[in-house]
């Protein structure tokens, strides 16, 4: 391998791991201050914070991989034209095509790791992380129920219990319901209640023998309506939307999807599992982009004007990817060929504008650039 490629190769690795840090970082920030909010809320000890935001790390690492690849080859690429070693290395014979075996080799690395990240780490990663979330939401709503006092709970709920019957258990007595739906009135009041936990690791408050009352007294529509056992969730209750037949699909094992690609969950999990090759194979075309578009002149303006243009096309290949996701997932859409459109769109793209760039061309015909203009 010249020298060039080794060149090549060392300036993509280091520049990627230098940008990777830096989206890496700011993207865990934002997870932070969620996690911090919940803190601040009760629902989540400090201590734990560290933990979750690391559980948080390879999911956060699906997105900042690509987009750490993409800027790379562009600032790469951009610093030899503006420094005029690509005018150098033209004149060896050597053009753009003979700097893509050194691009190549960064990102089969990146490649392997996106690959495995996206099918399987990332989404073990969330399912721990929604596991121990949900385990100290269900501890910090169980050590809120203080004897003799009213507690708030997710969900609009408020909760009243009674002295504790003995000493190390979850029974207590004399307990008062009250759940905000709108403006309908929902309460409950039981002799005794406990607190049990559920299979799904959910934590439950189970009244006993007692009566729940529906509306307002004195007003059309008014119930009271006894009950031996009535369960409410103490937990968190937020609804996911990517969640049916009891599975949440984005935290689905890769055998889990396998095994619902024929049956009546299909659309999920073939919608699930496109969703997660759509960056792996998009990463060789994404690196492809960002060669043409990384040129500048050597003593032209700054380098912001096709960074600016490639993260505007990201964001546009990300919502249009959202898009796709929504309507797939609602059988709005076909199955297939599914995210691949975009590809397409973003190989047609790639190829045409390193061809032009490769010809020494602008990236468009004359015609249009004259229109432009």
């Amino acid at each position: 391998m010249t020298r060039i490629r080794w060149q090549i190769i060392r300036n993509v690795a280091v520049t990627f791991l230098l940008t990777c840090l830096v989206i890496l970082a700011i993207l865990a920030i934002g997870q932070l201050t969620q996690l911090l909010k919940q803190v601040a809320s009760g629902q989540l000890p400090l201590p734990i914070v560290l933990q979750l935001l690391g559980l948080a790390v390879p999911t956060l690492l699906v997105t900042v991989l690509p987009l750490a690849f993409f800027f790379a080859v562009y600032l790469v690429f951009n610093n030899l034209y503006r420094s005029n070693e690509m005018v150098a290395i033209r004149s060896t014979g050597t053009g753009l095509i003979g700097l893509l075996p050194g691009v190549a080799f960064v990102l089969g690395v990146v490649f392997c790791l996106e690959l495995a990240l996206s099918l399987s780490w990332a989404p073990a990663a969330q399912r721990t992380l929604q596991a121990e979330s949900e385990r100290l939401a269900n501890a910090a709503a169980e050590a809120m129920l203080q004897p003799g006092s009213f507690t708030s709970l997710p969900g609009g709920r408020v909760i009243y219990v009674g002295s504790a019957i003995g000493k190390n258990t979850h029974r207590y007595h004399e307990i008062f319901l009250s759940i905000a739906h709108g403006k309908q009135s929902d309460m409950a009041s039981a002799a005794y209640g406990e607190i049990i936990p559920g299979s799904d690791g959910g934590l439950s408050l189970v009244l006993i023998d007692g009566q729940r009352y529906l509306g307002l007294p004195g007003q059309n529509g008014f119930k009271v309506l006894s009950f031996a056992r009535y369960r409410v969730m103490l937990g968190s209750t937020v609804a996911n939307n990517n969640q049916a037949g009891g599975i949440n699909w984005d935290s689905a094992s890769l055998p889990t999807l396998l095994s619902h690609m024929q049956d009546q969950d299909r659309r999920y999990a073939v919608t699930e599992l496109q969703w997660r090759l759509i960056w792996p194979i998009a990463l060789p075309l994404l690196a492809l982009l960002a060669i043409p578009l990384a040129y500048s002149e050597p003593r032209g303006g700054g380098r912001a004007a096709g960074m600016l243009l490639g993260v505007l096309l990201l964001l546009a290949i990300n919502n249009i990817l959202i898009y796709f996701k929504e309507h797939m997932m609602s059988g709005k859409m076909p199955l297939y060929p599914g995210f691949f459109w975009v590809v397409l769109f973003i190989g047609v793209i790639a190829f045409y504008t390193f061809w032009r760039r490769n010809r020494d061309l602008g990236l468009l015909p004359v015609l249009f650039r004259q229109g432009v203009s």
